[in-house]
Parts: structure tokens; sequence; C-alpha cells
């Protein structure tokens, strides 16, 4: 989902060898953990789709940010876009989520800032999350998602703690509640967001839904996010995260005015994407 196609028009760190505990799980939530500090949770839908599409699930792997290291890839940085499995085979990465929606050429929508590197630097006034990492300072938590508007917001300051700073729209808002776009297209979704104990969160879902809806179904506060960033839309949608622990491969495929159908089944060519891989001293 490029952005001219989205309506032209957001407990601590678990202890090593225990399990990451948010809360009482959705029922029939499946739990696995693929390594330590890495947890995938299979989540039935809690709201019926608008369409017979995908498997009515959604996946949220949790990342301990103790344990990982998050980076941002990107294709004007490294030459070309790439599927997600090639962009962590090529850079030795974990797994890999998008990092944004894409203008033509590849750079992002929104913001999008790695040290030096300015993918663009232009503020897009109608995103409202901001997604940091890789930060200046040992005092700032190595992951969160910041919402405009919200109490204590200041861009400036998010810049200067962090190294990597990401726009897209926002997803939950300052209280944690959903916020209800108007937008009523519908499409599988990849998204990033952090949940109450600091972990970083990759989320995606091949059942489309219009975005009022996911946003309150990742609101159920059994899921334990405090704040979520949309990063894409459509067959774009990847996911992809392989362990010794098993393998997950996510893609998209239904997207209203584009490609409104369950078909896709193969990962598409993306230019930019958040990837994890664990801390050189693990």
């Amino acid at each position: 989902m490029h952005c001219h196609r989205l309506g032209r028009a957001a407990l601590g760190i678990a202890l090593a060898g225990l399990p990451h505990l948010v809360g009482a799980q959705p029922p029939e939530t499946v739990r696995t953990t693929l390594a330590t500090g890495l947890v995938v949770e299979s989540v039935p839908v809690s709201i019926p789709p608008p369409v017979e599409a995908g498997d009515g699930i959604i996946t949220l792997v949790r990342i301990d940010p103790a344990r990982y290291r998050l980076q941002l890839l990107t294709a004007a940085e490294h030459g070309s876009a790439r599927t997600a499995p090639d962009w962590a085979r090529e850079f030795g990465l974990t797994g890999v989520i998008n990092a944004s929606m894409f203008k033509p050429g590849g750079r992002s929508t929104g913001l999008m800032i790695h040290g030096t590197q300015v993918n663009n630097g232009t503020v897009n006034p109608g995103f409202g999350a901001f997604f940091a990492f890789d930060s200046t300072t040992a005092k700032e938590s190595a992951a969160a998602i910041f919402g405009r508007g919200c109490p204590g917001f200041d861009l400036e300051q998010i810049r200067n703690r962090h190294r990597v700073v990401i726009q897209n729209y926002r997803m939950l808002g300052c209280h944690r509640q959903p916020v209800m776009w108007k937008d009523s297209k519908i499409y599988s979704v990849a998204a990033v967001a952090v949940d109450r104990d600091g972990w970083v969160v990759f989320i995606h879902s091949r059942t489309p839904y219009r975005m009022r809806d996911f946003n309150t179904m990742i609101a159920d506060p059994r899921l334990g996010l405090t704040g979520a960033m949309f990063v894409e839309g459509g067959p774009e949608a990847s996911l992809f995260v392989r362990t010794n622990g098993g393998t997950i491969e996510k893609t998209g495929s239904w997207e209203t005015g584009f490609r409104p159908d369950d078909s896709n089944s193969q990962f598409w060519r993306i230019p930019n994407v958040i990837g994890f891989a664990p801390h050189e001293a693990e």
C-alpha cells in the first residue's frame, strides 16, 4: 500500500529463560517461544472480517530488546528493494517487517531518519505516530512509539535522543484507545507496536479489515500494547522470522482498489524494513 493508494487521503524485561507474560491472553491464543526473548502469538480475530479472506488470525511477534537489536534497512542505502526473506538472509537478520509505506522510487511517505542517513526528512502532517529506537542515551528505552498531540510530545527531543525515527499512521491513541480511522477501505496489514513491558511487537494480519476495526482488536488490554503504528497494507505487508525454533512467513494480499482478492502467495519486494538480530554479545 503506497501512500498514493491509501486514501491519497498510529513484568519489565522478562528474566532470561522465563516466558514473557503480558497478561491473561485472549481465548484460544496460541503462544510459542521461538527462542529466549522471542515469542510468537496467534490471536483469533474478535471482530468478524468484512470478507472471507486470510486465516482469521492476527500474528504478534514479541521481541525482547535486551536480547535483540533493531535495525532499519533501506533500498536508498543498500541499493535496491528486496523481499523480506532476502533482506533477512543478506543482512543476517532473525526477522523482518515493513518499515513504512513508500512513494514511487521507494522513499518513505513519512519522516524516516537513520543516524546521518535521511531517507525522508519531511514530517508528514497526516501521520500521528513516531517509532523511535537506537537510543543515544542509556536513560531512554530501547524502543518507543510516540503520538503527536500526546502529553510531553516533543519531536525535536525524540530525534535528538534516538538515531532512528520512523513516522506513519497511529493506531492507538494517547490512552491506548483505538484510533477510529475514517478510511473505509479494507486491506491486509502490517504494524509495529510496543507493549507495556517494553518489548517490540511485529504484527501481521492477512485477513483484511477496516483499520478502525483492526485498531479496536489490537487495543484489547489483554494484548498489553501501549502504542502501535501502521507500516503497510495489501500484498506488500510482510512478516518473516526464522530461528531454530521455527519459521514465520506471512504475506498480505487484499487491498481495496488495488488487489481486492486473497490470491497473493508471494513476498513482494519492499524498499524499507525494520529487522532484528541478536546482540553481538549473544
